[in-house]
């Protein structure tokens, strides 16, 4: 595909996708074949690499554990902003310690 066509297809700015195209490259997960049609016209077409495959391939491996990593860092921030938010009241801590014993119960209950 050429830049123009890729910038197309995924409704980006030519400008964007080919400063995407040139970090790709870079990183050899993309090659650039150049074809000339006539004498003195020529175009670019880029391919996927067998290490860029390998990284899609790794990246598509690991979506579900991208998930559970962002879930379980939102969830620890979370749960430190309450702490800190609790520590100041009497009342919202024992309120948070009963909620979170109340978590861990029917978390051990539905395993």
């Amino acid at each position: 595909m050429t830049e123009k066509r890729i910038a197309k297809e995924v409704t980006l700015d030519i400008a964007i996708v080919s400063h995407i195209i040139t970090d790709l490259m870079l990183r050899s997960y993309v090659e650039r074949v150049r074809k000339r049609r006539m004498y003195f016209s020529s175009r670019e077409y880029f391919s996927a690499t067998l290490d860029g495959l390998s990284a899609l391939e790794a990246s598509r491996r690991n979506y579900n554990g991208f998930w559970n990593q962002l879930m379980s860092m939102v969830k620890d921030e979370s749960e430190k902003m309450l702490l800190e938010f609790s520590s100041k009241s009497l009342s919202l801590r024992l309120t948070f310690k009963v909620l979170r014993g109340t978590y861990a119960l029917a978390k051990s209950i539905v395993k």
